[in-house]
Formats: C-alpha cells, structure tokens, sequence
C-alpha cells in the first residue's frame, strides 16, 4: 500500500509510517509542495491525521522539519531561480520584497528548527537529514544566482541607486517630515534588522487600529557594515555625498562639517541639530520595554524626536547563541512600539543599517582573496582592483565617498572570503540582497492605544522530560474581564523564559496542542498544551520557568510550574559562572511546611544531612516519615539536585549542584 491509496485519517500506525517515508521521499528528490502536503496533514489545529504523529517519539518535530524545508523550497520555486533581467534598483527591491524575502524569512526559519528539534528517536533520521540538505542547498543556489543577476546589475548601473532609494537619505526623506510640534516622534534605528524579518513588524503596524503603515526597502550603503550604515542614517550627506577620511583599515564615521559622527551620541545629537526641540532622547530597546508608559512619557514629553537604538540581533548573530534570539528581539522591538503609543507617541519610524546572511557552516562556500588576513568575510579594500574571476570591485569614490581612496571588493555571490578557521553563522558586509536591502517602516497613529478587558492567567505544572528535554504542561485561561468582549482572541502568544535570570537561554525543541514558530507558541485560550524544552546556562543548576506574553497588546500574569528544571551548562567565563552560583534562598518560601523548610535550608547551607539530623529536627519518626513521602515533590522546587545516598546503612539527603 502506497501513500497516495491511504485516506486522510491514520488509523494503524503503519499508515503513518508510510506517509511519513513518502514525505521523505518527496522532500529527497526535491518534490517541496508535495512534502508541504503531507506535512499539512499532520501539523496544526485543523490537521486529521495528527494522532499518530503526536505518539511516535520524535515524530512531531520531525514532521515540523519537513514542514519547514518543504516552505523553504515552495518558496524558492514562486520566486524563481534568476532576479528577473533587465531591471533597475526599484525592480530589484520590488523583486525581492514581493518574493525574494519570503524565501529568507523560511530559510532563517528552516535553520531556527534545525537547531532545536529533536529527531533521533523518529526514525529514517539519516533520509530525514538528506532531505533537509537538499532545501538547503536549493537555498544557496538560488541564493547564489540572485547574488549573480545583482553584481551584473550593478556593474550595469553602478552600484549607488538614485537618491530616492539610498540609505543617506533616510532621516532627509522619511523621517524629518514625519517630526512635528504635537508630540514626539520616534526613530528606530534597529542593527542588522533584515527586510524580512521588518515585514513582522510591518504587520503588526498595519493590524493596529487607526493606524496608516507602510514598509519600503532601501539599499543599505557598502561595505553593509555597522560603522557604515548606522552612521548614514544620521543626516550626514552633503549634496549627496559622505565625508569620510581614508578606509584602508576601516570606516571612522561621517564629518558634518562640525563634528564626526561615529556612535550612537553623536548620531543623535546630528539628528536633534536637524528638528530641533526641547530634548532628544537617545534610549535603548531595554530602556523603553523595562518601563510603563507614565515614566515614558514624562521622559519624552519635551522631545520632536526621539532615537531608540537595539542591538540585540547583531549581538546574538555574532556570539552565535541561537537563531530563536532574533525572533525574541523582533517582540522586544514591537514591545517598545506598544509602550510609547500608549506614552502618547503616535510617529513611528523603524530602520535598519543592514540585514545578514546565514551562509549554513559547511555548506558555505569559501574563496581566497589574498591571504587571510586581508579580507573580512564579506569584503575587502585594496589600493586597485585587478580582474578575478568570482569578485567584484567598486571604486570607493563611486560610491559618493570623498576623500576615500581605493577600492572595496566583494564575491559576486553568498560566497566567504576564506579567512581561516570555521565559516560564521552570521555574516554581513557584502553586496547581496540579503545584506544590502534594509527596511524603511513608518506608522502614523491617528489615535490612542486602546485598552483590553480581558486579562489571561497561566497554569502549569511539569511533566516528565523525554530524549534530554524538559516538558511542562500549562493551560492559558481568562483571569478577569470587565466589559463584555466580542473581539477577544482565540490565541495569544506566549513565551518561555527563566524569570530573573538573563544568563539562562531557554531553547523551545516542540509544542503538543498548539502552533509555534521560533520561540513563540500560539496558545489556544482554555486548551492544554505540551511545551518540550532545553535550558541552557554558565552552570549546572536548577531554575524556575514561567510562560509569558512578549509584549504588551494582552495581558497574562505570567505562570509556570512549582517544580524546577536542571541548566545545561555551557561554556562562560568565570565570573559568569560565579554570578549564577549566588546564595539566593528565597525558593523556601515556597515550601509551606516550617519543618520541612528548615531541613532544605540545613541542606542548602551544609550540603547534607542524615535521616536521624531530619527526625530531630522535625521532632518525631513520624513527621521524618511524611517528610520522606513528600520528598521528591518538595526537592523539585530547589535550585539544585539533591540525592538520598545510604552508606554503612545510615540514609543521607546530599547536595549535589556545585557552590549554590
């Protein structure tokens, strides 16, 4: 019996298991909207085939995999394998963000699952990878042959767009005209926020009501580089062009003829020379989302303007701490946005200095350029350019730099320089699109954020973990609603989290019972879901985790189970670990018994403590025994193990977690 003579409804697990090998199958020989098929079938709230799907270890995430490698190659194949001949710079941008960003929106996401599913246990684990391979390296084709039509284009056209679509003339073009004397505008200046994952944040603009959004796509200035792009974004140009000095060993800022601008300050203070006003504050994403909307608003209540600068994607894609982390920082961003329209702020702007690429570890391709220590990963200066085969070069004076000698070189493709050592994760610098094109997204609020009636509560406890993950289990229900509410969500997001410790990255591996994309899940108001999860930190210790909403559009008291959950240690310094080994013992206020909180802190204190030191305390054989029936229930709330050991026949409670 094939797959295709098999209804939609498994009833034996066989049935299963053959759709599963077709799934495999197809996904193998490239066959992407076919796996999306079968995937379909098995994933999601309205799938019919999903029980068994849900009993084989492994299988659910394993079929999330397919799912996501059989939209990646869906994708690739609706935007085609060539940039469409014979355009300028706006029908580049207009491919690319009608078709283009959609296939790095679900290869970033291909590579999210990737390192958080478990599979080992679904079985056909070796075809499963092969198939994922083949979506991947669909990528880096296509990939590589937009890459390609780009660099022709360029050597065409030149490789600096009009103005209308230059990174210079952002703040010129977008927003100043947006700054006016009826409150404050904001500008976000976002690092490494790529076109595609700015559409997120499109949408959420676009949802809101009495809002008008639009997104655009601007090309970002070369090198794609920090110390470029987000210096341009200032109002530095001059009759188009930027002042600059000598790049032989890098960009230093941009003259504006009083000052250089090259970090955050001085960015700010060239954009407040250009509107004006009281004061322009300069805050970080942090800053806005860890207060409330009333200590916003007296900050900002004498700005035309004020600059709000994240770096949380460019941080985490150079130390490399997991995909999941850009997903948290896109929430952060909308997060902000939610704090300050309920400040009054009704003028937004978010940008970017440039995207990134993921050029997938081995199966990057590497060129020399050199020797390795002359190029950066995605570029290089040279004092003149000579004619290699696989680069291309752009004189630093066509670029509108004065002053700046020399040329800067690329690969024509997604290509590395070889710089020695392993190929990043995470690179930019280069002249692709997915570097190059940045995001312009305004919104205009013609209004005020409207309140919600309804609030939400969490409930969970822990259930067994399975193949090295935790699990929990955890009910999202209303908690309180003071008006009637017609418009009430079925769903709202949540997110895991260790609370009060950020050296603890929670790694979210599969959700039973709800949607989920990266680090969030869509939980199904008053419906059970299963969350399967790693936590990952300096030190082997046992943390708390609650499930919270990351932003502020809903609210939920966050929750989680009493229980406690071991941490994965990974590689930190020293003093990071010393800091997650603090003697905080503020866990026992959660054990209600006093006797049985004064054994665990004579535990905590002293690392151990015999059966015959546990009935003295408690005062009775028999409150030792209760003490010994309850023991497993009340050690799971401690932040660290604690074993029973006999030796010689007297029984022992052990400390077992390092100094903690």
């Amino acid at each position: 019996i094939g797959a295709s003579d098999l209804g939609e409804v498994d009833t034996f697990r066989f049935e299963e298991e053959r759709v599963f090998a077709a799934g495999l199958e197809a996904l193998e020989a490239s066959r992407f909207a076919e796996a999306g098929r079968y995937a379909d079938a098995r994933l999601g709230a309205t799938a019919r085939s999903g029980f068994w799907a849900r009993t084989i270890p492994g299988r659910e995430s394993a079929w999330r995999l397919v799912a996501a490698a059989a939209r990646l190659g869906t994708a690739i194949e609706a935007a085609g394998l060539s940039l469409p001949e014979g355009g300028d710079f706006a029908a580049v941008a207009d491919a690319y963000a009608a078709k283009g960003a959609a296939v790095d929106r679900a290869h970033r996401l291909l590579e999210q699952a990737r390192g958080t599913a478990i599979v080992s246990l679904a079985g056909e684990f070796e075809r499963l990878r092969v198939g994922i391979e083949a979506a991947r390296l669909a990528y880096r084709d296509w990939a590589d042959a937009w890459a390609r039509g780009f660099s022709r284009l360029c050597r065409t056209h030149g490789f600096l767009p009009a103005a209308s679509l230059q990174q210079r003339t952002v703040f010129d073009d977008v927003v100043k005209p947006l700054v006016a004397d009826d409150g404050p505008t904001v500008c976000f200046l976002i690092d490494a926020l790529r076109y595609e994952m700015a559409e997120e944040i499109f949408r959420a603009f676009d949802e809101a009501t009495g809002t008008t959004a639009k997104i655009a796509a601007r090309f970002a200035e070369l090198p794609t580089v920090t110390e470029v792009g987000m210096n341009a974004l200032a109002p530095v140009a001059r009759g188009g062009r930027l002042a600059t000095g000598a790049v032989a060993d890098g960009f230093a800022g941009f003259s504006t003829g009083e000052f250089r601008v090259h970090d955050p300050e001085t960015r700010r203070r060239a954009m407040h020379d250009r509107v004006g006003g009281g004061t322009c504050p300069l805050l970080t994403l942090d800053d806005v989302v860890d207060r409330d909307a009333t200590s916003l608003k007296r900050s900002i209540g004498r700005a035309r303007l004020v600059v709000v600068h994240g770096r949380e994607i460019d941080v985490a894609g150079e130390a490399g701490v997991g995909l999941d982390e850009f997903d948290r920082a896109v929430r952060k961003i909308k997060a902000a946005w939610q704090l300050l329209r309920e400040a009054g702020v009704r003028r937004f702007v978010v940008t970017s200095d440039h995207g990134f690429l993921l050029p997938m570890g081995p199966l990057a391709t590497v060129q020399p350029h050199g020797r390795r220590i002359d190029p950066k990963p995605r570029y290089a200066f040279v004092p003149v350019a000579a004619a290699t085969a696989g680069e291309v070069a752009v004189p630093l004076a066509d670029l509108g730099y004065d002053a700046a000698e020399g040329f800067v070189v690329f690969p024509e493709t997604t290509a590395l320089f070889d710089t020695g050592g392993r190929p990043p994760l995470f690179i930019h610098g280069g002249n692709s699109l997915q570097e190059r094109l940045i995001p312009v997204v305004t919104a205009v609020h013609r209004g005020k954020a409207g309140a919600r009636v309804a609030e939400y509560g969490v409930t969970a406890r822990a259930l067994a973990g399975v193949a090295g993950m935790h699990c929990l289990e955890a009910t999202l229900k209303v908690a309180s609603q003071t008006a009637l509410n017609f418009d009430a969500p079925e769903f709202v997001d949540v997110s895991l989290r260790a609370p009060g410790d950020e050296t603890i990255r929670v790694e979210l591996c599969d959700v039973r019972g709800a949607a989920w994309e990266g680090s969030v899940v869509r939980a199904p108001i008053g419906q059970r879901i299963e969350v399967f999860f790693r936590l990952l930190g300096p030190t082997d210790i046992r943390t708390l985790v609650e499930l919270h909403h990351p932003g502020i559009d809903v609210r939920v008291t966050p929750g989680g189970p009493e229980a406690r959950f071991a941490v994965t240690p990974t590689a930190a310094s020293p003093r990071e670990a010393q800091a997650a080994r603090s003697n905080d013992t503020g866990w026992l206020v959660t054990i209600d018994d006093v006797g049985a909180r004064q054994v665990f802190a004579h535990v905590a204190a002293h690392g151990s403590i015999t059966e015959a030191e546990v009935t003295t305390m408690l005062g009775s054989a028999r409150a030792a025994r209760r003490f010994a029936v309850q023991f497993d229930t009340l050690a799971a709330r401690a932040p660290f193990r604690i074993r029973i050991e006999t030796i010689g026949g007297v029984k022992r409670y052990v400390r077992e977690g390092g100094d903690r």
